[in-house]
């Protein structure tokens, strides 16, 4: 099993180009706020799926993390949910 400790783990994650790992950061960071939301709503997969016109496998891979999304799919998600997903300072 990998952990974070690993030091193969930590030379392979340094060698990752520090703008894809933040990508990935934030993508993962947006597909929690995702599943806060939901579960604090009480939807599932499939309503969330059901709101957003898209198909249950799609709502999977949103929160499966790493997902590079898009902010036309981050406004359909946050009016489906009733509830801003990101919030930009302004």
């Amino acid at each position: 099993m990998t952990t974070f400790n690993d030091i193969r783990f930590q030379e392979e994650l340094a060698e990752i180009n520090p703008i894809t790992r933040l990508s990935y950061m934030l993508a993962d960071d947006i597909a929690e706020r995702i599943y806060s939301v939901m579960k604090a709503k009480g939807i599932s997969k499939k309503q969330l799926a059901e709101l957003t016109h898209k198909q249950p496998s799609e709502v999977t891979k949103w929160l499966a993390g790493g997902h590079n999304f898009t902010c036309k799919t981050i406004a359909i998600i946050s009016q489906a949910l009733g509830e801003d997903i990101i919030q930009i300072a302004k």
